[in-house]
């Protein structure tokens, strides 16, 4: 009789031993990877797929190279980016969605610091290592793709250009320079800024930014060659003007 109780005794507490543990954590369905670890595979994959190409160049980079680096499968890529021109697309297009803070003016603000932003926002956006490293990049790849090239050149350099044309608009509100084409401001103070060296930069005949010295001079240049020397003082109102007038 004691014989036969035993096994019903330990099935009981084996049953009550897994009553008692911890209940398994649930896995994804289908073991699909969440929301975040998708995004953090896609930018994996990115950063990867950035390294080779500007590295390597497109030809010699492969969906199974970025794939291995990335740690992903290759059908991943496919289904999540498409093939190799698919994802070098996304690349570029990268480029062009960069975030970096435009020039804004502030309570305080003269011309010359104003400007002294422009300039600012105008090496992040064009000089920055990785802005070099792409530009090179669609440089290379423009024979290859020369729409593609062309459409986020003019997308990225007309975007540049409104937001340095919308700092001298603030200018002009606030009185520290007069009405006029700012559009055509922001052109030539970005020509003056970034000139022939950027261009040299870019295809690797020069390495050497632009020092403190070089913006401070050419801040000074533009001011003084398109604004008359204002220097940042406030123009005198139309009100003033005439006041100064009849004392004359």
């Amino acid at each position: 009789m004691l014989d036969k109780v035993a096994p019903t005794s330990k099935k009981a507490s084996a049953v009550s031993a897994r009553a008692k543990a911890p209940p398994k954590r649930k896995r994804n369905r289908a073991g699909r990877p969440t929301a975040d670890e998708l995004e953090r595979r896609k930018l994996k994959v990115m950063e990867v797929a950035t390294d080779m190409f500007v590295n390597r160049g497109y030809a010699a980079t492969t969906l199974l190279d970025i794939a291995k680096v990335a740690g992903v499968a290759t059908r991943t890529l496919y289904q999540h980016f498409g093939d190799k021109e698919a994802i070098f697309q996304e690349v570029i297009f990268a480029r062009d969605t960069a975030k970096i803070d435009k020039p804004e003016f502030e309570t305080g603000d003269d011309l010359v610091s104003a400007l002294r932003k422009a300039a600012q926002y105008s090496s992040q956006v064009a000089l920055r290592e990785r802005s070099i490293e792409l530009m090179r990049l669609m440089i290379a790849e423009s024979a290859r793709f020369p729409e593609l090239m062309s459409s986020v050149a003019t997308a990225i350099f007309s975007r540049f250009t409104r937001n340095v044309a919308q700092l001298f608009r603030q200018l002009a509100e606030n009185g520290l320079i007069p009405e006029g084409d700012h559009d055509q401001s922001a052109e030539l103070f970005i020509d003056l800024m970034l000139g022939q060296r950027t261009v040299m930069i870019y295809f690797g005949w020069a390495n050497a930014t632009p020092t403190e010295a070089d913006i401070e001079a050419k801040i000074e240049l533009f001011i003084k060659g398109r604004f008359g020397g204002a220097e940042g003082k406030k123009p005198a109102k139309d009100a003033d003007k005439k006041a100064a007038k009849k004392k004359a």
